[in-house]
């Protein structure tokens, strides 16, 4: 059972499942991850992808094709780098190579040229999730790990330029494997190294298996050498329970205001994004985690990715994937992801993030006011109901789907209140957002509001982007991340309902967002 798990999960990393529902009209040609055969496919779809009324305005969008996780993040020379996988010459999976956007500002991004692309003389034919980094003696460094004709190995690329662009495998390679002295029996796929430094040593973590014990481990690694191609085995920098999270995916470790955050993904029992706060050990080479939860309670966010400036400040990035994965169990291959069968995926919004007494804070990057347009704002209301069905009150003066709310709602003598976005003439389909006290509802996730006390207000920030609804709550303590099945986007409108008494709107400000344009 185990070797069937890993050929499963090497075949959808490393090759691609022909279907007939690929990019209309592709011609015949090599899926080679080739620069030539990459920008090929993206010339052949640039003009019908041009036309794609669903293709998001404001959010960082693969040029076409499948996106996959992003990877090594990286800020340098005053650029803010993000690489991420890409399949390029269809919607759904196959093997990746690393794409690449880099940005000023973190909102208007320009696409980098195709150069990071498989090292086909060492026999590799995707390149895997992984991280980056600038050495002491200022090398830029590429990680990543991929399988060749075995069990996932560890991969070390170096950049052959200032701007990120084309990297070598230079040296000694794969740089760990399975046989890597004193590891426990890992499972074959273990994958996705993070890189990090600090007080002038550099570490490795990886995600790791160990499929006979009840707790999933973050294995560590410390550099021998300067040109980080020799690693010993450490231990784990932490473990956790595995009925909670069966795996910890591309790990990520930083500091964080006077602490350290780790953060990783799972995808059972649920896909989900999660973080843990607390102290680094720095002699022990442990972590322990004295805050833990959710980074986002969507199972569309998934693989994050963080970058920090050279001020210390933390941005994290966060990938909306649009394919399910048929070996999971059936209630989570949900079909609201696969919801276009000509480009897959993008980035959600960057968020800053910050510690406030203790607990992450995660907001929208203020950059994104720059795309304000018409400002609308509506006076205090009443949400009454008549009966014993929700009352609906379309906002006349306000419709679109580029468009920033910010919102404050009082519960009141209402079960419920909340509002429709998305929706048609009389407020019906699209995405729903239902409030009743210490939960939220944001499309089916439910969100416990831990801190919520009766008589309280809430607050919501939203950004609408064509199917993208994004949902920042009490400042940045919640985050909800959704994308909405096409079929059930039903037009511009934007209703606000309450259900078994009147609910009070506080207040109400609406501005239409323009758009942004990527090289």
């Amino acid at each position: 059972m185990k070797k069937q798990r890993f050929h499963f999960y090497k075949a959808i990393l490393l090759h691609f499942v022909i279907i007939q529902s690929f990019i209309p009209s592709l011609p015949a040609q090599s899926w080679r991850l080739t620069s030539a055969n990459i920008d090929s496919a993206f010339a052949h779809n640039r003009e019908m992808l041009s036309r794609d009324t669903m293709r998001p305005a404001f959010h960082l969008t693969p040029p076409a094709g499948c996106m996959g996780d992003p990877n090594g993040g990286i800020y340098a020379d005053g650029w803010y780098h993000i690489f991420y996988g890409l399949q390029p010459f269809a919607w759904h999976p196959g093997g990746w190579y690393w794409e690449h956007a880099k940005s000023k500002d973190l909102l208007h991004w320009e696409r980098v040229k195709t150069g990071l692309i498989p090292a086909f003389e060492l026999g590799l034919n995707a390149v895997g999730s992984g991280s980056t980094i600038i050495t002491e003696k200022g090398k830029k460094l590429a990680f990543y790990s991929n399988s060749k004709g075995g069990a996932m190995q560890f991969w070390r690329a170096e950049f052959a330029d200032d701007d990120f662009s084309s990297w070598k495998h230079k040296g000694k390679n794969p740089i760990l494997t399975l046989e890597h002295p004193g590891l426990p029996p890992f499972d074959g796929f273990w994958r996705d190294p993070f890189v990090f430094s600090v007080e002038g040593r550099t570490f490795l973590i990886a995600c790791a298996d160990l499929m006979e014990e009840d707790y999933v481990p973050v294995p560590i690694f410390e550099a021998k050498n300067k040109d980080l191609t020799e690693w010993e085995y450490k231990g784990n920098l932490l473990t956790a329970p595995k009925n909670q999270y069966r795996n910890l995916e591309v790990p990520e470790f930083r500091r964080l205001g006077d602490k350290w955050i780790f953060m990783a993904s799972t995808d059972a029992p649920i896909d989900r994004v999660n973080y843990f706060i607390g102290e680094f050990d720095l002699e022990k080479l442990t972590f322990t985690p004295e805050v833990e939860g959710p980074i986002d309670y969507s199972g569309h966010y998934y693989a994050q990715e963080t970058i920090v400036n050279d001020e210390g400040e933390v941005y994290l990035m966060g990938w909306m994937p649009g394919w399910d994965r048929e070996w999971l169990p059936t209630y989570m291959n949900e079909s609201q992801k696969n919801s276009n069968r000509r480009w897959n995926g993008c980035f959600a919004l960057p968020r800053k993030l910050s510690l406030e007494n203790g607990e992450l804070i995660q907001q929208p990057v203020s950059i994104l006011q720059k795309l304000r347009t018409e400002h609308i704002q509506l006076a205090a209301r009443d949400l009454p109901v008549d009966g014993p069905n929700t009352g609906i009150q379309i906002l006349d003066n306000i419709r679109g789907n580029q468009l920033e709310i910010q919102l404050e709602l009082d519960l009141h003598a209402a079960s419920f209140c909340g509002l429709n976005v998305l929706s048609d003439s009389e407020g019906q389909g699209g995405l729903f957002i239902i409030w009743h006290g210490d939960v939220l509802n944001v499309d089916g996730v439910k969100v416990p509001i831990k801190e919520w006390k009766h008589g309280e207000n809430l607050k919501m920030q939203i950004f609408i982007d064509k199917k993208f609804v994004e949902v920042f709550v009490n400042g940045g303590k919640y985050c909800i991340t959704r994308q909405v099945r096409e079929e059930v986007v039903k037009g511009d409108r934007i209703a606000l309902t309450s259900l078994g008494g009147t609910g009070k709107l506080i207040s109400l400000e609406a501005w239409k967002l323009k758009a942004i344009h990527t090289n």
